[in-house]
């Protein structure tokens, strides 16, 4: 089968899943809700969730139980395409997978820094036990950081970590969590350069502005807040070839006040981030989110042959469930006002 042939198989099946995503209505559906419960029992009924709340009894769901759900729901939808796969761009797939084994490893190492229940928080994961290679069993068995690090001896993560394991304490923790990002961006590069120049550049394209917007973000804040020196914030940011490359990056981390800042990107692509005050602080993360979600719709119109498709579909699902979770959240601590939960969610409304 041509690579063509086999891009037009899978784009198919990308299709027919998007066409059940959440309409305008639904969400707004959603939003008159008045419980959790009500949340789930439309979900249930009325949307493609249905399989993933089949046999839940919706009346009795806790918000974090339904996240759970949804995301593993996610999880089992994206990992039906790697049947459509082969040879690199199966591994390829296989990387973009790592990102919920990576996310769990998070989880359960701020359960072990936080004195959490690590059996407990295991229930919580949506990959590690489920898929992949991870020995399940022993993460959550372990009783120390180190201990845990040394169950993930022979894997990638495991000389990212050691490291840190050496000290195991929780001052740590934000360190572990960035070194775990950093292996993660480390084999998602190598994995990508296997792929083909136009896919490379695409690709390069998306989580470029993926790394770009959490990194602007991570320094505005580390500036305005907390005071960070410059080789603190330049050590902690991820660089995937964006336009903030890693001289413009060190230049923004060297700012002396946030209006700096501003000045500096006030002709900038993302300049839209720092054009009102409110937006500034509170909704910073939103629109950062927004523009990228419609950045990628911008580009899944292209139609491209290729598993670029594949990436915007994983970012785009992820980007589902995080605004049914908002809804969830909203409405369980009761900011019930529509237009204040439709300004909170990444889809405008």
């Amino acid at each position: 089968m041509s690579p063509v042939i086999s891009y037009a198989a899978v784009n198919t099946k990308l299709r027919a899943i998007l066409g059940l995503f959440l309409s305008n209505e639904d969400y707004m559906k959603l939003i008159s809700m008045d419980s959790v419960a009500d949340i789930a029992r439309y979900l249930k009924q009325r949307t493609h969730y249905s399989e993933a709340l089949e046999g839940v009894n919706a009346e009795a769901i806790h918000r974090g139980e339904l996240e759970v759900i949804l995301r593993r729901y996610s999880v089992d939808l994206l990992m039906r395409l790697r049947y459509y796969f082969k040879d690199e761009a199966r591994n390829f797939l296989k990387v973009l997978y790592m990102r919920f084994e990576v996310e769990d490893l998070k989880l359960l190492i701020r359960a072990l820094f936080t004195g959490q229940d690590l059996a407990k928080a295991g229930g919580s994961l949506v990959y590690i036990g489920r898929y992949g290679d991870l020995d399940y069993k022993k993460l959550v068995s372990s009783r120390s950081f180190s201990e845990l690090v040394d169950h993930l001896k022979g894997t990638s993560y495991y000389t990212y970590l050691y490291p840190l394991a050496l000290k195991d304490n929780t001052e740590s923790l934000f360190r572990t969590e960035m070194a775990l990002d950093l292996a993660y961006a480390a084999i998602y590069k190598r994995h990508l350069e296997k792929l083909t120049p136009a896919e490379q550049a695409m690709i390069y394209r998306i989580q470029g502005m993926r790394a770009d917007l959490p990194n602007l973000q991570f320094i505005y804040r580390g500036i305005k807040f907390y005071h960070l020196p410059g080789d603190i914030l330049l050590n902690y940011t991820l660089d995937f070839n964006g336009s903030l490359n890693h001289a413009r990056l060190k230049e923004l981390c060297q700012c002396k006040d946030e209006a700096e800042i501003e000045a500096k990107m006030k002709n900038s692509r993302y300049s839209f981030l720092f054009d009102h005050h409110k937006t500034r602080d509170i909704f910073m993360e939103r629109r950062m989110n927004r523009y990228l979600y419609y950045k990628l719709l911008k580009i899944r119109r292209m139609n491209r042959m290729d598993i670029v498709q594949t990436v915007i579909f994983f970012d785009l699902l992820e980007i589902e469930i995080r605004d049914i979770i908002t809804i969830v959240e909203n409405i369980r601590y009761r900011n019930e006002e529509p237009e204040r939960i439709k300004n909170c969610l990444i889809r405008s409304l």
